[in-house]
């Protein structure tokens, strides 16, 4: 048991070093939930999901792209209408990342993402309506955790977004200032893919152990061997 723990720890301190190394190719996705149902039966749904992929040129900034969409949702309880606002946005981020302390398991990140947005609401299977677009930007901060191999949990309780958009038709256009800080929870999961120049080889737990035991070995074969005494003719007469 105490040989499995150690080998535990040893396989999670390997994946870790690489979790974050410069010139590497970022996946990640996120998700999140938030579901209130109210006195009255009625029941709102906001979810939404954001994959991106970015390049991580130094240990803590990553520059990327990233798609989301979600839905807002509002069932009457009364009637058992339902009307869904769908939202869609593509665009850029940046993102700072650092390790908590000197914990190479543990570390905080913060990330700026602008992107294009758009929208519409449908109602009980009825044609589109309320179609609009505009421009977005969010910050927010957020937990991640180093499972191995480059794979990390990440969790986020919010953070603050300011977005533009004009409904088609419309003269005005719509401002709206947003702080989700502990109102909103989203979790996600990254994967980070060395793209260096001198790519990484991949490596077992005990294999940088194994590696200098084998290169002992090879320099006492290369090294000269000792030569055995002769024995003199006069012993042997």
């Amino acid at each position: 048991m105490k040989r499995l723990i150690l080998a535990l720890l040893a396989a999670g301190t390997l994946a870790t070093a690489n979790a974050q190394e410069p010139r590497s190719i970022l996946l990640y996705g996120d998700v999140s939930l938030h579901q209130v149902r109210e006195a009255s039966l009625d029941k709102n749904t906001n979810w939404m999901a954001t994959p991106g992929v970015g390049y991580q040129f130094n240990h803590n900034w990553t520059i990327g792209g990233n798609i989301s969409w979600g839905q807002n949702a509002h069932k009457d309880g009364a009637s058992g209408s339902k009307t869904t606002d769908n939202m869609y946005a593509a665009g850029a981020f940046a993102r700072y990342s650092s390790y908590i302390r000197k914990s190479e398991i543990f570390f905080w990140f913060a990330q700026y993402e602008f992107a294009y947005v758009g929208g519409y609401t449908t109602m009980d299977g009825n044609p589109a309506t309320s179609k609009y677009n505009g421009v977005s930007t969010r910050l927010f901060p957020a937990i991640g955790v180093n499972i191995g191999r480059g794979v990390a949990l990440n969790f986020s309780v919010g953070g603050v977004g300011y977005m533009t958009t004009k409904e088609d038709g419309a003269t005005y256009s719509k401002n709206s200032l947003d702080f989700s800080f502990g109102n909103q929870a989203s979790f996600g999961i990254s994967k980070n893919f060395n793209a260096g120049h001198k790519m990484h080889a991949h490596h077992e737990p005990g294999d940088e152990l194994h590696r200098r035991k084998i290169d002992y070995m090879e320099d006492e074969d290369d090294a000269p061997r000792p030569k055995r005494r002769q024995r003199s003719r006069d012993a042997d007469e």
